[in-house]
């Protein structure tokens, strides 16, 4: 699975595993910080919230080995956000979300080529604003959104109860998409990580309209019509969005369960994108052992790329400061990025959460491997050590 696994990187990884699991001990049942926020005498809330997620790269494409500090992981980029919610009457409730990014500088894009981020990384575009969104809910009639927020389909090849989403999941590219594949000559290509694997994350973000329904014996069904009119590209600004999704949550005995899954269309000018896609993920809660797994199918009318992900985890209570996880993941794409090309990934990760500091302290290690039926890359890799704080 870990094809290429150097000694080195193997003893990265097992030593940054023990030091995040046993460089200490907290006080018993500790507490996270207080929310940032302020309350009003008629019970609404305004609060402010973000995180900030950074840490070291260090990625060698098979020849050339580079590293990068203090970086952005793009897995959970670093943001801030502001939410107003109140009481409207005695049935409704209204929930207002404004929510940006700032990640200049990010495994997204850079590269041993770019190894720092260019000018205009640093300017505020359009891409910056993750939601402009409002939501009112009804415990009888679900939820009605309007704004610039999560489609249905959005996130539902990400339901994983591992604990180690912080770096490790179906986005495989996240960890170093800027990064540009190698191939078996020497010579540098232009195919990007994240050109080579894709997680076909249903239709994203966009400028919608949304309806969840109230959850029945667990189940929830959404859809949404919108338009990314936030998007660089003026062309795909109108393009019609259309999807809709099913989710569960579940307890039975021992086990935790969610799954999620999705069907979409993306009616471009030029051909209509339809994506399936889902997702589940099981927790035995007594000894902490999970699995995860997801797949997708995407059709442009030329290509239809496909994959499976399978992770296995281990949410384990060694220290006293928060749960330690552990899980190992392996990707297998078809037709991601050309007709006939082979995408595969596996990494290894260990997340320790320290609650009181509302962070977790995490290390990861993915391998790459590419190929098409003229084109074979060099494996590469990835080892990325960091923290998240939120508050």
């Amino acid at each position: 699975m870990f094809h290429g696994l150097k000694r080195a990187d193997l003893l990265t990884v097992a030593v940054s595993s023990l030091g995040l699991a046993f460089c200490g001990s907290a006080a018993a049942d500790p507490k996270p910080l207080p929310k940032v926020e302020k309350s009003f005498v008629d019970g609404s809330v305004l609060r402010f919230y973000g995180q900030i997620n950074k840490g070291f790269l260090r990625y060698d494409d098979g020849l050339v080995s580079e590293s990068y500090g203090l970086i952005d992981n793009d897995n959970s980029n670093t943001r801030l956000g502001l939410t107003y919610s109140s009481a409207l009457g005695t049935s409704w409730t209204y929930l207002g979300t404004i929510e940006i990014q700032y990640a200049p500088f990010s495994t997204s894009n850079t590269s041993i080529l770019q190894p720092s981020p260019p000018s205009d990384a640093y300017m505020f575009t359009n891409a910056n604003i993750r939601l402009i969104d409002n939501r009112l809910t009804h415990d009888s009639f679900g939820s009605f959104s309007l704004g610039q927020g999560n489609m249905a389909s959005y996130d539902t090849v990400k339901v994983d109860l591992s604990g180690t989403t912080v770096t490790q999941g179906v986005e495989v590219q996240d960890l170093a998409g800027g990064q540009l594949l190698r191939e078996e000559g020497g010579t540098l290509s232009k195919i990007k990580i994240s050109t080579a694997f894709n997680d076909y994350n249903g239709l994203g973000r966009a400028v919608r309209v949304r309806y969840d329904t109230p959850a029945f014996n667990g189940f929830t069904f959404r859809t949404s019509y919108g338009q990314d009119q936030l998007s660089s590209n003026p062309a795909e600004q109108n393009d019609p969005l259309y999807d809709v999704a099913v989710a569960y949550e579940g307890e039975a005995g021992e086990f935790e369960y969610a799954a999620q899954a999705a069907y979409s269309w993306n009616v471009e000018d030029s051909a209509t994108v339809t994506t399936l896609d889902g997702s589940a993920s099981v927790l035995h809660k007594p000894t902490g052992l999970n699995l995860t797994l997801a797949a997708a199918s995407s059709d442009n009318e030329t290509l239809t790329g496909t994959y499976w992900y399978v992770k296995a985890g281990w949410l384990a209570d060694l220290v006293s400061w928060g749960k330690t996880a552990f899980a190992i993941d392996y990707y297998q794409g078809n037709d991601i990025f050309a007709t006939g090309s082979d995408s595969s990934s596996a990494s290894i990760s260990v997340v320790q959460s320290v609650v009181s500091w509302n962070t977790e302290i995490y290390a990861a290690y993915r391998t790459y491997s590419a190929s098409t039926p003229t084109v074979a890359y060099d494996d590469s890799n990835a080892f990325f050590f960091g923290a998240r704080f939120k508050w």
